[in-house]
């Protein structure tokens, strides 16, 4: 379950900044479950690392309705590395939901973090289209 997160977040224990700069743990956190904010010497278990991350997707995450398994589980990777305002005012959203595949295509582009392209990213984000149309 969640594999492409987990394949692309990794997860590591003790808090770290992520390529944007922001206080990270786990399977890529940025808050607690009561949302505090993840600080710098955080340390978590790897059963609150799995936790975190079933109950953000589970309770955070909001895909369009009516979407495959595939086209699911691409999104909540996507969602979940950029954030849900972030997708909500998306052309990408407006694409999925018109089922305009081209514009889903052309819009599933977010290949920067800290305003640098990262090559890690634009790989994700190609593994993520991959499953979506698949």
């Amino acid at each position: 379950m969640y594999g492409l997160i987990k394949k692309y977040e990794g997860c590591r224990l003790t808090a770290y900044k992520c390529p944007a700069g922001v206080w990270t743990i786990g399977w890529g956190s940025t808050t607690y479950k009561d949302g505090k904010p993840v600080k710098q010497g955080d340390k978590i278990t790897q059963a609150v690392a799995d936790d975190l991350l079933d109950w953000y997707v589970k309770t955070k995450i909001k895909v369009p309705a009516g979407l495959t398994k595939n086209q699911t589980e691409a999104l909540q990777s996507l969602i979940y590395n950029i954030g849900q305002g972030a997708f909500d005012r998306s052309g990408l959203k407006k694409a999925i939901i018109a089922q305009d595949w081209k514009m889903v295509y052309k819009n599933w582009d977010w290949v920067t973090g800290g305003g640098k392209f990262l090559k890690g990213l634009a790989k994700r984000r190609a593994e993520e289209l991959l499953m979506f149309f698949a």
